[in-house]
């Protein structure tokens, strides 16, 4: 029990209290007294009071309303006496506080904190975009800021000097953090900066264009892209007078790095070098429309030819003591055919009188009966070898069967064979040079020979590059085994993409010279090419069906003039939808292959009709090479092939073969004793 108040004060001693005002340092005094008042009311015993001061000051203040911090907000919100003496005791003096009136403050419950992606490229971090900020901007556009990571890294960052990007360029640019900091969020290290500018070298930059400029390659007429970048880092190592460089266009670049120097063999028969077909000059041959490599001779050549000198030989007529020049290259490709005398060749003014001097007609002193006088004969009438004949052949025989004195008899000699110099075939550039194996060793071959044959056609009657392993001059070696190596010669006549239009305009000069006592021609494939019609988008021969018709009945038509015989051959099978063909008449990439394909069958079919209708109605006998091609089957047929339409070296041995075995069979030509002329 409690014995005496005395006992319960002891208890509850007098205390000083701080005020209850935030910010305010004062006390005031609390009695032991008022302590027990308050523990027997049943409160606390330690009351939260103001001071005497603040009391003082509390009674002087009155409640105010206070416009709300949301700019956008009219209304106020509540600022009573007692937070306005809070103010006042920690300094703010009666400035109201910032704050929310109580429907912006409900709206802010209701908005939530939103989690928003940091700015930085490459970062997946967020950061916190809280109520409160939301509601004083618009809600739906947050600012740019970084996330806390990001915030960290870019204080340890400080902006650096990285040298400009352009070779023979001092200056340097400034790369600052925010830049090092999206460099190392992509994954890069920050020791390997980006490659760039500096402000002078990009400002002069801007100021440049890109520029088309020629192909290096003269017989291109693309261009390739002179960038301004490329301009720029050239002033600035040359200097502004700077040279525009050489350079491919795209198309030569893409066809040299691909392509590959070739090995080809030298063009003199006999020579079993090469030269280097180097990939500069294949785009150059390309760019001008050729397939094929051009005619060199190898570097061994070309030195025996420094050492070889012209010679002058006496001309081969009896009688003419002038002489022609035998050239280094003619003595070169003679030495290498194993031959070492010099051949025997008319000089150029007895060439220049026979190509001057054509057959003329006398009359009989006796008979008055016309007599034939050759330019040859007329020639050696001119060197004092031969004399003027004066009677027929009639009277010469009764003078010798009365005893008279003969007079001299004309001299045996082989055919004259003159090449006419001028023709229609002038007008047409493909057919305008004599075919490129009517050489002049060849041409003397059939002034001796004593049974001629001409082979006229496209590329296929061309055969092969190496002319000694095409089919023309492999048959003249199977029937120089048959009749005699010197009583046969074979011309190769033939021209890569010849028509029989054209072969119709260089039959005078191709063929009629010669005299053949057999021709063998056929233009099927080359009249069987494609070209493309934009009308209908199609692929077409060139010739239509009466266009190819009228031409044969043409060609025909010139052979019947002949006192030869003639022999139409079916060209060999054709292969255009195997990968890779078209190498001379392939249609352009950008167009469809397929279509182009069946077109080139289809056109050669018809092609092969029209001349099978007009051979049987000018009775022209015909060989199938193409049925001997495919007689074991078309796999068979593809291992003589070289491509998809030209044979290879087997297929032109088999053709020859073929050739010589149906001549000898079928009698196609006379006997050489029976055929030599005099």
């Amino acid at each position: 029990m409690i014995r005496s108040l005395g006992s319960l004060g002891e208890l509850f001693p007098d205390k000083d209290l701080g005020c209850r005002i935030r910010g305010c340092n004062n006390v005031w005094r609390l009695s032991g007294e008022d302590a027990l008042r308050n523990v027997a009311r049943g409160k606390t015993p330690r009351p939260e009071r103001m001071c005497d001061e603040c009391f003082e000051l509390f009674q002087t203040l009155v409640d105010k309303e206070v416009k709300c911090s949301r700019p956008e907000c009219a209304k106020t919100f509540p600022w009573n006496r007692f937070q306005q003496l809070e103010a006042a005791r920690q300094g703010r003096g009666s400035t109201p506080p910032s704050s929310l009136c109580r429907d912006c403050v409900q709206a802010l419950r209701e908005m939530g904190d939103l989690q928003v992606p940091c700015r930085m490229k490459g970062c997946q971090s967020t950061w916190t975009w809280y109520a409160r900020e939301r509601l004083v901007g618009d809600p739906e556009k947050p600012p740019r800021r970084l996330c806390g990571d990001c915030f960290t890294k870019l204080n340890g960052l400080q902006d650096a000097a990285v040298p400009c990007r352009l070779r023979g360029c001092t200056n340097s640019w400034s790369w600052n953090r925010f830049q090092q900091l999206e460099h190392i969020l992509s994954g890069k290290a920050v020791d390997k900066p980006v490659r760039k500018m500096c402000d002078s070298c990009y400002k002069a930059f801007q100021g440049l264009q890109d520029q088309q400029v020629p192909c290096k390659s003269k017989d291109c007429s693309n261009t390739w892209t002179y960038t301004a970048y490329e301009q720029l880092e050239r002033r600035l190592s040359e200097g502004e007078n700077a040279a525009l460089p050489e350079r491919f266009c795209p198309d030569c670049f893409a066809f040299c790095r691909t392509a590959v120097d070739q090995e080809v063999p030298c063009r003199n028969r006999g020579c079993r070098n090469t030269w280097t077909y180097s990939r500069t000059l294949q785009l150059r041959m390309k760019l001008k429309g050729l397939q094929r490599p051009p005619a060199r001779t190898c570097e061994h050549c070309q030195e025996r030819l420094k050492v070889l000198q012209d010679r002058e030989i006496k001309c081969v007529l009896p009688g003419c003591i002038r002489t022609w020049t035998y050239s280094a290259g003619d003595q070169l490709r003679d030495e290498l055919a194993g031959r070492i005398e010099a051949p025997g060749r008319r000089c150029k003014e007895c060439e220049a009188f026979l190509s001057e001097h054509t057959s003329i007609t006398l009359s009989c002193e006796h008979c008055h009966q016309d007599i034939p006088w050759s330019g040859y004969e007329q020639l050696m009438c001119e060197l004092g070898t031969f004399k003027k004949p004066s009677k027929c052949a009639s009277c010469v025989e009764q003078l010798l069967a009365l005893g008279r004195t003969r007079e001299p008899e004309r001299l045996e000699h082989h055919l004259i064979i003159r090449v006419p110099s001028a023709g229609r075939w002038h007008e047409d550039e493909l057919i305008r040079e004599r075919p490129s194996r009517m050489g002049h060793e060849i041409l003397e071959r059939l002034e001796r020979a004593a049974v001629r044959i001409v082979c006229i056609g496209d590329e296929l009657t061309y055969s092969l590059d190496d002319e000694e392993l095409s089919w023309p001059a492999l048959l003249q070696q199977r029937l120089g085994e048959q009749y005699g190596a010197d009583q046969v010669a074979v011309l190769n006549a033939g021209i890569a993409f010849c028509t029989t239009a054209q072969g119709v305009v260089r039959f005078p000069r191709d063929v009629v010279p010669f005299q053949p006592h057999l021709v063998l021609f056929s233009f099927s494939l080359a009249d069987a090419r494609l070209y493309h019609h934009r009308e209908d988008q199609a692929w077409r021969a060139e010739l239509s069906t009466e266009e190819m018709m009228a031409a044969f009945e043409r060609f025909a038509e010139c052979l019947k003039r002949l006192s030869g015989k003639a022999l139409y051959w079916t060209p060999n099978p054709i292969f255009p939808t195997e990968e890779g063909s078209g190498e001379a008449m392939r249609p352009s990439e950008t167009r469809g292959h397929g279509a182009w394909a069946n077109a080139q069958i289809a056109a050669l079919d018809q092609t092969l009709r029209v001349a099978h209708q007009c051979c049987s109605r000018y009775a022209i006998p015909v060989f199938d090479v193409r049925a001997r091609f495919e007689v074991n089957g078309a796999k068979s047929a593809r291992k003589w092939m070289g491509n998809w339409y030209q044979h290879n070296e087997v297929g032109a041995r088999n053709i020859a073969t073929w050739f010589a075995e149906h001549i000898s069979r079928e009698g196609l030509i006379p006997s050489p004793g029976a055929a030599r002329p005099t």
